[in-house]
């Protein structure tokens, strides 16, 4: 089972090449939204 999420960057406290950590739960990126994500993440 695959799930998706949408949050917002305000509340992301860390984040990896394949996690996003937001109210101590590490949640995956997964490999299709990875390189978007990231390249986001780091621009923000």
């Amino acid at each position: 089972m695959n799930c998706s999420y949408i949050i917002s960057i305000h509340y992301i406290q860390s984040f990896t090449n394949e996690h996003i950590t937001i109210h101590n739960q590490s949640l995956p990126i997964s490999r299709t939204y990875k390189k978007n994500v990231l390249h986001f993440l780091e621009s923000s």
